[in-house]
């Protein structure tokens, strides 16, 4: 049996006994007022008072209708006006609007039903409160969530775009960013400058020191580019020993002034290493601006042209051993 049925029984018993006596009264009402009217017919019509007796039977008649008022206002005394106060009293406590204890002034034939009502007002009440703290606790907890895979997200994010090694931005993050870069350089007419950075005798110093001298190198590398760029360049770690920078706004002599200065500093920071050939950055440099078509594709590889000239140059034999064995052997 549910609390609701339970409910109904416990109004059923408690008005059980008032609601009997004042139907008995309503029935009695209703038959003092039906004879009153009959018998004031009967003498207005008939003219002919029982035995005579006018005075009397006009009184009788009046007492009966007396009776009829009476009882009419005791039943809206007693159950009309009771009913529409506790109807304006219950949705106000129901708001909060006043204490549920208020309900008790109510009087008349459902005075016994306030106690009642008083208990289903409150345990709603109490339903509500629980609710809402409910509510508020899973709110509190999507927010933590919230919050924690949104820090998530956020690693991934930059976990997916930079290099775990030097913490520059990596080569999946280059293929994204530089065709942005050089449609924005095109639309606003600014240069753009693109330096290819690779290490020399990277692998030399891995076989002799080992990898994590090598890896060490490669984060100092990347900690030189960051300081030495500035704030609108963007700095790359394609894989290995090679390395990008992107150089809005920049002219070809000042990215040359740039190289030069990786240069000299990768030069010094070398110096204290014990290998036969010491790392060395080759740089290439090239202008979207010099292109004949402009694309991030053919930046890339004018780049990698100067780069490997460079290489080339830097890597060819010297003729003047040559010359002096010459100048030797015909002496």
């Amino acid at each position: 049996m549910t609390s609701i049925e339970r409910e109904k029984q416990k109004v059923a018993k408690v008005c059980a006994g008032p609601g009997l006596a004042r139907l008995g009264g309503q029935a009695l009402t209703i038959l003092l007022t039906a004879t009153a009217f009959a018998w004031m017919l009967r003498l207005l019509i008939a003219r002919d008072p029982i035995r005579g007796a006018w005075t009397l039977q006009v009184m009788l008649a009046v007492g009966a209708l007396l009776a009829s008022c009476w009882g009419t206002v005791d039943r809206r005394r007693f159950w009309f006006s009771p009913i529409k106060q506790l109807k304006a009293l219950v949705p106000q406590a129901r708001r909060g609007q006043i204490p549920i204890d208020e309900l008790s002034q109510v009087s008349g034939g459902i005075a016994p039903l306030i106690p009642m009502i008083q208990g289903l007002l409150r345990d709603l009440r109490q339903q509500k409160a629980a609710i809402a703290k409910l509510e508020a606790e899973i709110r509190q907890r999507v927010a933590k969530r919230t919050d924690a895979l949104e820090r998530t997200i956020d690693s991934l994010r930059h976990q997916a775009t930079r290099d775990a090694l030097t913490g520059l931005f990596n080569r999946r993050f280059l293929d994204q960013y530089l065709p942005q870069a050089t449609q924005r350089c095109q639309q606003d007419r600014i240069e753009l400058c693109l330096l290819m950075i690779d290490v020399d005798n990277f692998k030399p110093l891995n076989d002799t020191l080992g990898h994590a001298a090598g890896d060490e190198l490669l984060k100092a590398i990347g900690q030189l580019i960051r300081s030495a760029v500035r704030g609108d360049d963007v700095a790359f770690r394609c894989g290995g020993d090679e390395f990008v920078v992107l150089l809005p706004g920049c002219s070809v002599e000042a990215g040359k002034s740039l190289a030069g200065r990786l240069t000299s500093l990768v030069d010094a920071l070398v110096k204290t290493l014990r290998v036969a050939k010491p790392p060395r950055l080759s740089i290439g440099l090239s202008n979207l601006t010099s292109l004949q078509t402009p694309t991030a594709e053919n930046l890339l590889a004018e780049a990698d042209r100067d780069l490997y000239a460079i290489k080339a140059i830097r890597h060819a034999p010297d003729p003047r051993p040559t010359a002096a064995k010459a100048v030797a052997t015909s002496t």
